[in-house]
């Protein structure tokens, strides 16, 4: 397989997926008896290698190995020019330093111009990006620069807000009220005051 980075797309076929799950079943079984873990007798670890490895491929990695999402946009035919904001929306990744989970929400705003999107597309976009190793910073800019690119929009904002579990439950062990903020702004939405200020205001009411 090639290799590229952690957050990276690289669909692969349903064959190579299979392939994958059984690699790494045997890979992670390798790891469990590492760890003095029975796979072979103890019923609550015995079939864990082959659900892991299900679990990687299938679910929280997923965007790595299928093709985004299918978008179709909508002409903005009566001329919508007000903000259109959709949050929270549900972040659910993987943090790609030390494999532990990040948990929190994402407000998405836009200022369209031409085109519109339905409503359930934003998590479906999201949800892609979330479904592989992340950093919150390249997972906020990776969705900011798709949708923008999607709609072209006078403006667009993503703002995440999230818990990371490599900081309170490892290392330091933060408080698990601590989280992590980020936000990347285009255009219109980066530029002028009023409109910035009118995002982050709808996104604090929540």
């Amino acid at each position: 397989m090639k290799l590229n980075n952690a957050n990276e797309s690289n669909p692969v076929s349903e064959q190579k997926k299979r392939q994958m799950r059984k690699d790494i079943a045997n890979l992670f079984g390798e790891i469990l008896e590492t760890l003095g873990i029975d796979t072979k007798s103890d019923p609550n670890s015995k079939d864990t290698p082959r659900r892991v490895a299900k679990m990687y491929v299938d679910e929280i990695f997923a965007g790595r190995f299928d093709a985004p999402p299918k978008i179709t946009v909508f002409p903005n035919t009566k001329h919508v020019d007000q903000l259109i904001v959709t949050g929270p929306l549900t972040v659910k990744s993987l943090c790609s330093h030390h494999m532990m989970p990040i948990v929190g929400q994402a407000w998405i705003g836009y200022l369209p111009k031409d085109n519109l999107l339905g409503l359930s597309k934003f998590p479906r976009v999201l949800d892609w990006f979330c479904r592989r190793p992340q950093i919150q910073e390249e997972l906020t800019q990776q969705t900011a620069d798709y949708l923008n690119d999607l709609l072209q929009p006078s403006g667009l904002a993503v703002f995440i807000k999230a818990q990371h579990f490599c900081q309170s439950h490892r290392g330091v062990n933060e408080s698990a009220d601590s989280v992590m903020q980020t936000q990347v702004l285009l255009g219109s939405l980066r530029e002028v005051a009023s409109l910035k200020a009118e995002f982050l205001s709808l996104v604090n009411s929540k």
